[in-house]
């Protein structure tokens, strides 16, 4: 169906916008939220003509319908023709649906009604359509954050994630873990890739927005890093027994503190300071407590070092809002660079 068919069986009526088992979508509910946020993503893309919808599917109750399925000799192909009754939701696609109709009542004018979509129509009963719609929305894990955002980049924030990683001698696949949104404390990579993007999204003030700005704030980003990675060799390439050790020693590496280091390149970045300068504060002492260790007394002050709760007195790492904007904070105390109040 083409997305101007779409809104002509809704404008008759022969489409509802009814059914859908997600709450976000009860009828008169204004939509919030991530379904909110993913049916907007979708009406931008649709407006720019390159959205990927994939399968749509909808409803056709045959207890309360009327319908004829004949084949076409001269067409080649089956079809149905309904005589009475009325195509709803109650399946899936929903979300989709309503993108369609909001790009095509944009008063842009952009999105081209001619775009074939495919639909499938379910012939089911109200149970059968709850049970197909509960399996449609319950089983199978989605893909996680690092795996998506390494693939796809949706926003520019995103492709300078991606190509500070992709771009750094430092970083890379064999330093970045790419598949999932954690690492293992025994793994010899630095970060997941969704702490790096993640962080980036939140922290870097920069705002691209054309291309030439993604290609230069990234270029700024990996000469940054090289020049981070001068002062503190962690930051880069270990073995696993040497990031073992560090990360017992140190929270260099925690997600806190990428944020934190993110948002202090925000500020370096728009006050025209030189990293390899700034950078030479962090240096790791040679005789006395290292700034990044676990028991410097800044970032217990700071609420981003608390007791684990084990009740063994060991300690961990706070990665919450708050933390991370104080992390913010003693990063560019640290290297005397502004407040870093706005970074996040």
């Amino acid at each position: 169906m083409t997305g101007g068919f779409l809104v002509e069986l809704q404008r008759s009526a022969l489409l509802t916008l009814t059914g859908n088992i997600r709450p976000a979508h009860m009828e008169g509910k204004k939509l919030i939220g991530k379904t909110k946020t993913k049916v907007d993503k979708w009406t931008h893309e649709l407006l720019d003509n390159n959205a990927i919808i994939g399968n749509i599917s909808v409803r056709l109750d045959p207890t309360k319908s009327d319908y004829d399925i004949w084949f076409d000799d001269e067409a080649g192909q089956t079809n149905l023709t309904i005589n009475e009754g009325v195509l709803d939701c109650a399946v899936d696609s929903l979300s989709r649906i309503k993108a369609i109709l909001s790009a095509a009542d944009n008063p842009l004018g952009s999105f081209d009604l001619s775009t074939r979509f495919q639909v499938r129509i379910w012939l089911l009963d109200d149970a059968g359509a709850k049970k197909v719609a509960t399996i449609y929305n319950t089983r199978g894990d989605k893909v996680n954050d690092s795996t998506a955002k390494f693939a796809y980049s949706e926003t520019k924030e995103q492709e300078l994630a991606r190509r500070l990683v992709n771009g750094s001698e430092h970083l890379g696949q064999d330093n970045i873990e790419v598949l999932s949104n954690s690492v293992s404390a025994s793994s010899h990579k630095m970060t997941a890739y969704n702490t790096i993007s993640r962080a980036i999204e939140t922290s870097w003030k920069g705002g691209p927005v054309t291309q030439a700005d993604i290609e230069a704030q990234s270029s700024w980003l990996i000469s940054a890093w090289d020049s981070l990675v001068k002062v503190r060799p962690e930051y880069g390439k270990l073995s696993t027994p040497a990031r073992q050790d560090q990360r017992r020693d140190s929270i260099a590496t925690s997600a806190v503190i990428i944020y934190g280091l993110v948002g202090a390149m925000s500020v370096m970045y728009a006050d025209h300071v030189d990293p390899d300068v700034a950078f030479k504060a962090l240096a790791a002492q040679e005789d006395g407590e290292d700034f990044f260790s676990w028991h410097n007394p800044r970032w217990s002050a700071a609420g981003i070092v608390t007791p684990s709760g084990s009740g063994k007195g060991t300690l961990g790492t706070r990665n919450s809002f708050p933390a991370r904007r104080a992390a913010v904070r003693v990063l560019c105390e640290a290297m005397s660079l502004g407040t870093g109040d706005d970074a996040e």
